[in-house]
């Protein structure tokens, strides 16, 4: 009488469980890498979206003070800019005047990243309206 031998043994050999892990040894570093690098770029992304907002209603609101209420010069302003921003930052508006038009320059410098970045916005205010 004969007997057919059947392999009943299941389960990962040496070999596959030494693949797998050799392969989730290179993917947790990208992946952590991966994760910096989306971290960098979104606090870089609200840094920008908060000082275009700041930029945006500091001009409003020299805007609505009115033309011959806006004193030619330079002023600071960073005290208004949010802490989320990184130090050191500083921001400041210069406005000029030249035939009616007051010309509205602001700059915001703040840290990136070990980075030192400068923004700037420019707008113009005239007596008889209001233009960009």
């Amino acid at each position: 009488m004969k007997r057919d031998k059947v392999n009943t043994q299941s389960g990962f050999t040496i070999i596959e469980i030494l693949v797998t892990l050799a392969l989730i040894m290179l993917m947790v570093p990208a992946l952590t890498l991966g994760l910096s690098t989306l971290t960098q770029l979104n606090n870089r992304a609200r840094d920008l979206t908060l000082i275009s907002i700041i930029s945006e209603n500091k001009i409003e609101s020299l805007r609505s003070i009115g033309f011959n209420s806006i004193d030619v010069g330079t002023v600071d302003f960073s005290d208004e800019l949010p802490s989320e921003i990184a130090s050191p930052k500083s921001a400041s508006y210069t406005v000029t005047e030249n035939n009616g038009i007051k010309t509205v320059d602001i700059t915001v410098q703040y840290s990136d990243y070990r980075h030192n970045r400068t923004i700037n916005y420019k707008s113009v205010i005239s007596e008889t309206g209001v233009g960009q």
